[in-house]
């Protein structure tokens, strides 16, 4: 029997899970950034999450050795210090120190970018289709997004003492749209795990070395820290940089990466919806419509637009294999 691959309402259900997870890191760094350095601080959150994700990558290296692909070392790693150099330092270590130089509101707002630049890397590099259906979805989840963000809009500022900081807001959201580019590409010989635990041995070092000659506070100095900071470290490297990346890896592995860029669009829904909770936070009309908009977009392009790819790559099949009948 033909084993049946899950749904696209699957890849949308683990898009909503991960979006979750990756909400909790805004607390989570607020208070762990409030004790430690930021290269500090991103070099145990890696270390955690490395470590976690460690029995995993032993477990399906032994369960794959006869069968592994062929990956060529030197190419496999240029392709992992691309991804943690290039990829997750900006995405973390920039992006800690351009809010630090500017301000939150400001990296609220600039970080609407990423899933634009991420369509934009995916036809550039990767050759994906960029179809009206796309861009539409993308546009709208953005007006969404702009909505649930008035706040964010009110507060943020954009003046010449400012410029630096926003810039590296900016450059960090380049390199995260990059590292989720580039990993479509690596995907192709690696497992969502190795691929992961790789990438941040790489971001890691780099952390480690950089924290050890650039801050006050070396990483391995970590007397005085409260559990706080431990626990804020322990969700960020299990749930931010742990499980939702493995999550966040397989569907890219099943979608585009346009198709799944829109749904980073979730997570300022999440944050309000956390807010609501724990806050008792007020909600407006033109929230809520935001919020509507962004699921709908995500919806489109996960469910609705994976059916149509795939019924066209079924197509493109059939026909290249009457093709080939007829030639023989």
């Amino acid at each position: 029997m033909k084993k049946q691959n899950p749904s696209h309402w699957v890849d949308l259900a683990v898009l909503i899970l991960v979006n979750l997870m990756w909400a909790s890191e805004y607390p989570a760094y607020q208070i762990a950034s409030n004790a430690m350095d930021v290269a500090t601080l991103n070099f145990w959150t890696l270390l955690f999450a490395t470590v976690l994700l460690l029995p995993f990558l032993i477990r399906e290296r032994r369960r794959r050795s006869n069968d592994a692909p062929e990956r060529p070392f030197f190419r496999s790693l240029v392709d992992f210090l691309l991804l943690g150099l290039f990829g997750i330092i900006p995405s973390s270590v920039w992006l800690a120190w351009g809010i630090a130089h500017s301000n939150a509101s400001n990296g609220a707002i600039l970080s609407l970018t990423i899933p634009v630049m991420m369509t934009m890397m995916g036809v550039l590099l990767l050759g994906e289709r960029f179809t009206l259906l796309r861009l539409a979805a993308v546009v709208v989840a953005l007006v969404g997004t702009l909505l649930l963000s008035v706040q964010d809009i009110r507060q943020s500022s954009f003046s010449r003492n400012l410029l630096l900081g926003n810039l590296v807001i900016f450059i960090s959201g380049v390199g995260a749209a990059y590292f989720n580019t580039h990993s479509k590409v690596v995907r192709a010989r690696f497992s969502e795990v190795e691929l992961l635990v790789f990438s941040y041995l790489v971001a890691g070092s780099a952390c480690a070395i950089y924290s050890l000659f650039g801050e006050s506070h070396p990483f391995y100095l970590v007397a005085g820290y409260g559990w706080q900071v431990w626990v804020s470290i322990s969700v960020l490297g299990g749930f931010v940089w742990g499980l939702a990346m493995v999550l966040w890896m397989w569907v890219l592995g099943r979608l585009d990466v346009a198709q799944i860029s829109v749904s980073i669009y979730l997570l300022p829904v999440f944050g309000l919806l956390l807010s609501i909770i724990t806050l008792h936070q007020g909600v407006g009309l033109a929230q809520v419509g935001g919020g509507i908009l962004v699921a709908a977009s995500t919806v489109v392009l996960t469910v609705y637009e994976g059916r149509l790819e795939k019924a066209r790559k079924s197509i493109l099949s059939g026909g290249s294999k009457r093709t080939g009948s007829g030639s023989r």
